[in-house]
């Protein structure tokens, strides 16, 4: 993904009834929206046996968040073309991403009805076999797809993600370096790589590509994101830095999801020690966002930092379970629960020493 492309954040909706932030990358930026979507939808009704205009309003509905719509159409060209893989690619990621893994395991076998090549065929089966949650057998099949076809950075990015998901940070962090000496400029494989690096505490390395990543995408919201989250943890929100730190949110928050445009500003507020203030915002997210893992998740961040770590457990108790166990919430949770242990150790401690 070394060329030019254009990424967001939506907010869908999953089976459970949770939310999901999910970042796109896209060839190009969606324009005149509205336009299109009336000229579109004419179009079909007049046309209602085409398929070319039907992908491209399905393309932009997904794109721009209304998935439930989009997978309708994306069904409708299928029907009309069974042969376009990608079209069976974006319904099965769609559906697997809004919780719908059946589903998606019925669309993926269906694609693999149409596809004679081995890698894309492994991939597939990476592809089932992680709607079935059987991890291990997808590693298996994505690793096939890297050796079949060592050139498709497609299957190399699937592997490190999870591997990822499987808390083989090292492993993924490998993956994701393979793909940067075959495409340096991967602006994908950088922040799938810098978040694997912060994981595994080399903040210097993951420093280096985060200014990488300025370089090549410096309005990407996930680019813009880690700046904002390094600003705040490095101190610069005071004075002139401050106000640069600030600018920076308002500028990502016209490109993010609600949920994690307000929980930067929260960050902001609770490395400038304006606790009350930062967790305000994040209790106010909770309550208008309730099914939101990102919403929970950040409040369960803002009152570790404030030190109300039992508030804080529960809260990430609450994201995890609404993201369907996702694994940085569930890393992030256990960080909060050894420290709300040392501080009930510490004030058993002083209890005992002071009698108090």
């Amino acid at each position: 993904m070394s060329k030019k492309t254009f990424s967001c954040m939506v907010s869908v909706t999953l089976l459970s009834g949770s939310e999901r932030n999910v970042y796109l990358v896209l060839d190009q930026k969606p324009t005149r929206i509205n336009q299109k979507l009336k000229t579109l939808d004419q179009y079909i009704q007049k046309y209602p046996s085409g398929w070319k205009k039907r992908l491209e309003l399905a393309n932009l509905l997904y794109a721009t968040g209304d998935w439930q719509r989009a997978i309708e159409e994306y069904h409708q060209v299928i029907e009309r073309q069974p042969q376009l893989v990608e079209v069976y690619l974006n319904l099965g990621k769609m559906l697997q991403l809004m919780g719908q893994e059946a589903d998606a395991v019925a669309v993926y076998e269906k694609a693999l009805s149409q596809v004679r090549h081995e890698a894309t065929q492994q991939h597939l089966g990476g592809l089932i076999a992680v709607c079935r949650h059987d991890l291990e057998a997808a590693i298996v099949a994505f690793e096939s797809a890297t050796a079949l076809e060592p050139d498709n950075m497609t299957h190399w990015l699937a592997l490190g993600r999870l591997q990822m998901q499987k808390e083989d940070i090292s492993g993924a962090l490998g993956t994701f370096d393979h793909i940067l000496s075959v495409h340096p400029n991967d602006i994908v494989a950088l922040i799938d790589s810098y978040d694997a690096l912060m994981i595994l505490g080399d903040v210097g390395e993951a420093e280096v590509r985060l200014l990488r990543m300025l370089e090549l995408a410096p309005d990407d919201c996930h680019v813009l994101k880690r700046q904002i989250e390094t600003r705040c943890r490095m101190g610069l929100v005071w004075e002139k830095e401050g106000k640069q730190t600030k600018k920076m949110i308002d500028t990502a928050r016209q490109r993010m999801t609600t949920v994690e445009g307000l929980a930067l500003l929260a960050y902001y507020h609770i490395a400038r020690e304006e606790f009350a203030e930062g967790v305000k915002i994040l209790a106010r997210l909770t309550e208008e966002h309730p099914i939101n893992p990102k919403s929970w998740h950040s409040y369960g961040w803002g009152l570790f930092h404030a030190g109300q770590y039992q508030k804080a457990a529960s809260a990430m108790e609450t994201a995890y379970k609404l993201s369907g166990e996702d694994a940085q919430i569930y890393r992030d949770w256990c960080k909060i629960l050894q420290a709300a242990r040392q501080s009930q150790q510490r004030a058993k401690l002083q209890e005992r020493v002071t009698g108090v």
